[in-house]
């Protein structure tokens, strides 16, 4: 099967979410966004009835076919590629799912399972104090700077559009709106670099909406796209200096074009 378009692959998912969260069980998202190429997470306002999440996220597996129809997945449990959740300390809910594409494949990143499993991993080695000296941190850390430098300068880590497309919270899409905010902040994540790096324009979404009620878009040119590390210093992702650790992504906006 030919691969699929990270991009293609999200937005199908998102329209499916909207339709499934929103239309059908009037449950509004928090946000939803890549862990890895083809793992998505969604996460839900505090306060949600968790019932009807379970029942949701059920019909969310079932209609993208990562859980076999006559299987139903309880709150908690997790399998190869989806789970519903709800932390024990702060009780907020998330959905976690991969696109039906990677299933069978090795060759798509992480699953669910993968995941919870290394995430579990990584919280067992901080607690028992056995995780990594910080020598070796930056050494990965240095290692993970060099390949994305060396991605962005050979063309394979970019926007293949030229325009990026970010959903972004109400208070923030609002901000922009009104002139107050003119840069939007990403994490450093695969599909975040594919929206930002090389791109001209980038369309912005409150939200995800109300039933009956699309969201509002708009869609600006962009001055420029650049990288942040922890002290907020900025670099060109086509010149990044020798021991820069990037941590952010920075789209500067320009004109409103839409």
């Amino acid at each position: 099967m030919k691969k699929l378009s990270m991009r293609k692959a999200y937005n199908e998912m998102a329209e499916i979410v909207s339709e499934v969260f929103i239309q059908n069980h009037r449950l509004i998202p928090e946000g939803m966004d890549n862990i890895d190429d083809y793992l998505y997470f969604v996460a839900m306002k505090e306060g949600v009835d968790v019932d009807v999440l379970v029942d949701a996220s059920n019909e969310l597996f079932h209609r993208i076919g990562v859980l076999p129809a006559d299987r139903r997945l309880e709150l908690n449990e997790e399998l190869e590629y989806c789970s519903v959740h709800q932390n024990e300390h702060s009780g907020k809910c998330f959905v976690l799912f991969n696109h039906p594409f990677v299933m069978g494949r090795d060759d798509c990143g992480e699953t669910v399972r993968i995941f919870g499993e290394t995430q579990r991993k990584a919280i067992a080695e901080e607690e028992s104090g056995d995780g990594e000296d910080e020598s070796e941190g930056t050494g990965d850390y240095e290692e993970f700077m060099r390949l994305l430098a060396d991605g962005i300068k050979s063309g394979a880590i970019r926007s293949k559009s030229g325009e990026g497309y970010f959903v972004l919270k109400g208070e923030y899409y609002d901000a922009i709106a009104a002139g107050r905010k003119t840069t939007e902040y990403r994490d450093i994540t695969s599909r975040n670099l594919s929206m930002s790096i090389g791109i001209k324009t980038v369309k912005l979404q409150r939200g995800y909406g109300h039933p009956g009620q699309p969201p509002a878009q708009m869609r600006f040119e962009v001055k420029s796209v650049t990288f942040m590390d922890s002290d907020d210093r900025e670099c060109d992702p086509y010149n990044i200096p020798s021991g820069f650790i990037a941590t952010t992504i920075a789209i500067h906006l320009g004109k409103r074009i839409g």
